[in-house]
């Protein structure tokens, strides 16, 4: 029997809690990370697909003829979907630099949560905005909100799309902006040149390493999947970019996590080991 396409989504970690089968794109969150919106579907009941752009997964759906009540609306032209989303996605740019604009440097209850109470973010309407920038440029937007769900700003392109923390030459890759951030305090505390690179999700940390060749990577320790052989999404990605990388040493944590649990000293020791695996790479 075909699999309905609820089935299909969850088959690649999505768990949308509604399904709208009006042929538009629509963001949902994911199995691993229940309160971002990292999963997007599209169906109008007949025919559709689903993305993870956590762990790269994504698949085409096809209702059972059998089953269908009447002939599906015949698709519009390749052409025009593309020219429809490319206008959608344009949109989303021009909202996500106008709430840039008019956002605020204030302090954020999720900053707090996360270990940082008196460091200044862009908050607009309550919501703390972390920018995603592709060659300089806005693109999109990460907005989190105080209870520290995450949405990216719907219809717009994150594909290798980045938020950059501090200006020194030695980059590190990351996943999220409170990950990005004890990176950076625990660098810095080590009298380290670094700048940290957010990506948002692993499989984007693969796509924005393809172009940052000289950095190094900390990964989450996320939980196994099969999919993954075994491993979890942030290891799998991480091993993918063929860069030097770490993670902490518990499942289901990030450098977040291991900087509040483990204190600052924790965090450090692990960037410590990962650039010596750098300058050994190096020498080799």
């Amino acid at each position: 029997m075909q699999p309905d396409f609820r089935e299909v989504a969850e088959s690649v970690g999505l768990r949308p809690r509604s399904i709208l089968e009006d042929d538009r794109i629509h963001r949902c969150p994911t199995e691993l990370h229940p309160t971002t919106r990292n999963g997007a579907y599209r169906t109008d009941g007949y025919r559709g697909w689903v993305m993870n752009w956590e762990t790269g997964e994504k698949a085409i759906w096809h209702a059972e003829r059998e089953s269908l009540r009447h002939p599906p609306v015949p698709l519009p032209s390749l052409t025009k979907r593309r020219a429809e989303e490319a206008a959608a996605a344009e949109f989303a740019t021009k909202i996500a630099r106008h709430k840039v604009t008019k956002a605020t440097a204030q302090t954020h209850p999720y900053l707090a949560r996360k270990g940082f109470p008196k460091t200044l973010g862009l908050v607009f309407e309550g919501l703390l905005l972390v920018p995603a920038r592709l060659d300089g440029k806005i693109v999109s937007l990460q907005e989190i909100a105080a209870d520290g769900t995450k949405r990216t700003l719907k219809d717009s392109k994150i594909a290798g799309a980045s938020f950059t923390i501090g200006s020194g030459r030695n980059e590190i890759l990351c996943e999220g902006y409170a990950t990005g951030l004890s990176i950076w305090t625990a660098g810095t505390g080590l009298h380290l040149p670094v700048r940290v690179t957010c990506c948002f999700a692993a499989a984007n940390l693969a796509a924005v390493a393809e172009r940052r060749r000289k950095a190094v990577v900390v990964a989450d320790n996320d939980k196994p999947l099969p999919q993954f052989g075994g491993l979890g999404a942030g290891e799998f990605y991480a091993r993918r970019t063929g860069l030097p990388w770490v993670m902490p040493p518990i499942v289901e944590t990030d450098a977040n996590d291991l900087h509040l649990g483990g204190g600052l000293h924790a965090l450090q020791a692990l960037l410590l080991r990962l650039f010596e695996q750098k300058r050994t790479r190096g020498a080799a």
